[in-house]
């Protein structure tokens, strides 16, 4: 991408760019320049999530790669990836790390290219006991690679609107069960992204009362701070196929959240103009977005569809917004789930072509894959808050 003469567009997408600019930087590369001001002073308020930190030192990390994608802008949130990254994570399973995951990697093939994420679900209700125990397994697959959890926590009864809990965690009496849960969270002793009541509007779902949602969000934030689990990050996710689209009403509160998160499925999704002030805000209030659940709705990889219709929107999106820091993608065969039927099949290792243009995206610089723990956790914004020695 040609990106001479951006200058002024920048200027114009964040209305606040600073005039004393570093003449070493600005004589090097003016563009990266331009994105270190505009991460700087977006970085300027006090950093929030359940643990807050006042100042953030921008990174000067990454920006002289030539990329496809827009430079990345810097937060200092809770495990964003520093300068100008955009970690790569996949999934997904009910039970954490199995075949699904597994088949992702294979596919690749390139070890370097190793998920740095890894994709799962929980809820308080649930035999959180085995499901750790089963994601450890999973993970221990993978010795020589650092991946983080992404974990979507529910609370609801396995996405029935007509059953939720929400209301009772709000009301703490279900503390017991949630600390126990997060204190199983804190014992991976990696980084965490947790999404507490992910897709929070989605009709689905049953949050109903925008309220009680947000008394529940801050319910589990606070017991995340009882439980010194400084391993978690806190992400608020948000659906924009949902009927619902005034996602603000559900916002808990910069001080409870590190990071925004939205799900992307339908094509018509990805630059809608609900999607795209989403993006907007989660800038202005200073927070990285990731990509938590993404899919090719509708799509049949094995017959060779959506690279074109769906794949090629999808990373044009990510190349076109500076605020996304981290992308998951759904490997899953959606049709064999009675409830997603018409979901298609979004597996990778079925389509040599798909698979082929999606390893050429992947493989650009940009991109933060798994690595060692030793190259990958110093990349990460306030991983030294987190004592990660092994039991």
């Amino acid at each position: 991408m040609d990106f001479s003469g951006s200058n002024a567009k920048w200027k114009e997408h964040s209305g606040r760019i600073a005039m004393d600019a570093s003449r070493t930087h600005m004589s090097r590369n003016p563009l990266k320049t331009i994105l270190l001001i505009l991460s700087l002073t977006l970085s300027s308020g006090a950093m929030a999530g359940c643990t807050p930190t006042d100042t953030v030192e921008i990174e000067d990390i990454n920006y002289d790669i030539d990329p496809n994608y827009l430079p990345r802008v810097n937060f200092g949130q809770k495990y964003e990836p520093k300068g100008n990254y955009i970690l790569h994570g996949a999934g997904q399973a009910a039970n954490g790390v199995t075949i699904s995951f597994d088949n992702y990697v294979q596919a690749l093939g390139d070890l370097s290219l190793m998920p740095a994420i890894s994709m799962g679900y929980v809820a308080p209700h649930h035999n959180f006991v085995d499901w750790t125990a089963y994601m450890k397994q999973g993970l221990e697959r993978y010795p020589d690679d650092y991946v983080m959890l992404q974990v979507g926590v529910h609370f609801n009864r396995d996405e029935d609107p007509d059953n939720v809990y929400y209301e009772q965690i709000a009301d703490g009496e279900m503390d017991t069960l949630v600390k126990a849960l997060i204190l199983y969270l804190k014992s991976f002793n990696r980084p965490v992204y947790v999404r507490p009541g992910f897709e929070f509007n989605g009709e689905w779902n049953g949050y109903t009362d925008a309220s009680i949602y947000k008394r529940a969000f801050i319910r589990f934030c606070e017991l995340v701070d009882e439980a010194e689990a400084k391993n978690i990050a806190i992400l608020w996710c948000y659906n924009p196929d949902a009927s619902e689209k005034n996602y603000l009403k559900y916002y808990p509160g910069d001080q409870y959240v590190d990071w925004w998160a939205i799900d992307i499925f339908r094509i018509g999704s990805i630059e809608s103009e609900n999607t795209l002030s989403f993006l907007a805000d989660a800038e202005a209030h200073h927070k990285p977005v990731m990509i938590t659940e993404a899919t090719p709705y509708t799509y049949d990889v094995g017959a060779d569809e959506g690279w074109d219709e769906w794949f090629v929107p999808y990373f044009d999106f990510i190349r076109n917004h500076p605020v996304i820091k981290a992308t998951c993608y759904i490997n899953w065969k959606w049709t064999d789930y009675p409830q997603w039927i018409n979901w298609g099949d979004a597996r990778l290792e079925e389509s040599t072509t798909v698979l082929a243009h999606y390893i050429e995206e992947l493989s650009d610089p940009i991109y933060l894959h798994a690595g060692s723990k030793d190259v990958l956790t110093p990349l990460l914004y306030r991983y030294e808050d987190l004592d990660t020695e092994e039991d």
